[in-house]
């Protein structure tokens, strides 16, 4: 893999179980690293979920191999968050392959 490639900045994001006050459990995402990534837009669509019209997008992200990435994991490109759909790690390019949909909050 050559580095000149990974011209987009994105960022990890993991999550943490916290419990409130009142005893609930509640899903926060805390940053875990800042990487650099080639980004690759895959499709986007108009559907209606719930009687709301959604865009949803799909992209891959190009990461080095030691980025510790996994599925409940979330990018942010652009100010965007993005759900890990799958990962796919190719040891001869030395690369991880990140599929992600935007996420509609």
């Amino acid at each position: 893999m050559k580095a000149g490639q990974l011209k987009y900045k994105i960022e990890i994001w993991t999550p943490t179980i916290i419990t409130t006050d009142y005893g609930t459990h509640k899903e926060v995402y805390s940053l875990l690293c800042s990487t650099r990534a080639n980004v690759f837009f895959n499709s986007g669509t108009r559907t209606t979920e719930n009687d709301e019209i959604v865009y949803p997008k799909t992209r891959t992200f190009i990461v080095r191999h030691y980025i510790p990435v996994t599925d409940p994991m979330r990018v942010k490109f652009e100010g965007k968050f993005y759900q890990i759909v799958s990962i796919n790690k190719n040891k001869y390019y030395n690369n991880t392959e990140i599929i992600a949909e935007l996420v509609n909050e």
